[in-house]
């Protein structure tokens, strides 16, 4: 029966498996500073995962996997690649913190959570009907964006100033960066909002609403 690895310990196949992909063996000093930790701490650990079979470990020579250490050792790494992508390729995450992300949350999430990242990925990444969607998320994720609200989400009787045209609706867009116009109604259908901008009302789809960042100005 396999035994449930503790964090650590898949950490430590997974740092064995890199070492023997990269440099074709995979030696307990080295593992050490890999992993930044001690070498008596090293050798328990390596104690620990030979007598569960996972690998095998004798003083003075290279540590090597055994078949279902290596299949555990290939499940963590794919896990941390999938996460990492996901961080740095969906959310937008620099590579250092998608990797530090990838590697608290590879050892919380199982195989069926993780082929439901690879769906979400590939579907943002690969399909044309997502791209709009993913330059939303993009633009969402704008520093400058951080503290602005989506026109579609102010209050009736606001007075906003944009601060951000989304590149989805930048073409079509009849407003401008810095402009100040007034919130009204939604339509019946919820398809277009009105606004007063110059004194006079107009509407625009909800969809380029949706698109655009302000921040309040005054509320009536």
């Amino acid at each position: 029966m396999t035994v449930k690895l503790s964090e650590s310990l898949e950490d430590y196949l997974e740092t064995i498996a890199h070492l023997i992909e990269i440099e074709g063996h995979a030696h307990t000093k080295k593992i050490a500073e890999s992993m930044n930790v001690k070498m008596p701490s090293v050798t328990a650990a390596l104690k620990q995962l030979a007598s569960l079979g996972y690998i095998q470990y004798s003083t003075h020579f290279p540590v090597e996997l055994t078949m279902e250490g290596k299949r555990i050792a290939d499940e963590v790494i794919r896990r941390h690649e999938v996460l990492t992508r996901f961080f740095a390729g969906i959310l937008g995450l620099n590579s250092q913190q998608a990797s530090e992300t990838a590697c608290r949350m590879e050892h919380l999430v199982d195989d069926s959570t993780i082929e439901r990242f690879v769906l979400f990925s590939d579907a943002l990444t690969k399909r044309a009907d997502a791209q709009e969607l993913r330059v939303y998320l993009m633009d969402s994720l704008r520093p400058e964006n951080k503290d602005a609200q989506l026109l579609s989400d102010m209050p009736i009787g606001s007075v906003v100033t944009v601060t951000y045209i989304g590149r989805n609706v930048a073409k079509d867009c009849p407003l401008s960066i810095n402009e100040e116009v007034k919130v009204g109604v939604l339509s019946l259908d919820a398809s277009s909002i009105t606004l007063e901008k110059d004194g006079r009302e107009i509407n625009i789809p909800r969809q380029i609403a949706e698109n655009i960042w302000c921040t309040s100005t005054q509320r009536f």
